[in-house]
């Protein structure tokens, strides 16, 4: 019995002790594999994208803005239902850009790219002016994208975006 317990005791002090290296072999390996990530080039592919982005919106490129996201992406606008997949993507775009004066721009102000190289967080703000009834108005407001890397490709995997303005309680 003294020697069973002595054992469990034993045991119970080295397992730690084994698991703890574990670990840090564990982490030595993610150390490496986060090393092969190039987090200044991603961001700049990223940066690269809100810059197409940017382009296709002066066009009124529904489709090319649709592109941009994943197959399985998803817009959320304010005030309106979740756009999944690209055609739904599109016809959100679409819709906001038929808008009379609609001019839309963004700027990220900050881009995090995941240690594993795959997935990245852009927040930015934006400016949208429109004028629905000839009355131009202006609004500015918060985005955040999670772009998701697709093979050597970011793309949009969700896209949420809201006004600074107070609700007009309509």
């Amino acid at each position: 019995m003294t020697k069973t317990l002595l054992l469990l005791s034993v045991t119970a002090l080295l397992l730690p002790a084994c698991q703890a290296g574990e670990k840090s072999g564990k982490n030595v390996a993610e150390g490496n594999a986060a090393a092969a990530v190039n987090v200044g080039a991603d961001e700049q592919a990223i940066r690269g994208q809100v810059d197409r982005w940017l382009q296709l919106v002066k066009a009124k490129d529904a489709a090319g803005i649709a592109a941009l996201y994943a197959e399985d992406g998803a817009v959320m606008p304010p005030n309106a239902p979740i756009g999944k997949g690209r055609t739904a993507i599109q016809q959100t775009w679409a819709s906001m850009m038929e808008t009379p004066g609609f001019d839309l721009t963004f700027v990220p102000e900050q881009i995090i790219v995941s240690s594993s190289g795959d997935m990245a967080l852009d927040r930015g703000t934006y400016k949208l002016a429109v004028a629905p009834n000839g009355t131009a108005q202006t609004d500015t407001g918060k985005y955040v994208v999670v772009w998701r890397k697709i093979g050597s490709e970011w793309k949009a995997a969700a896209d949420i975006f809201n006004s600074d303005l107070p609700a007009s309680g309509g």
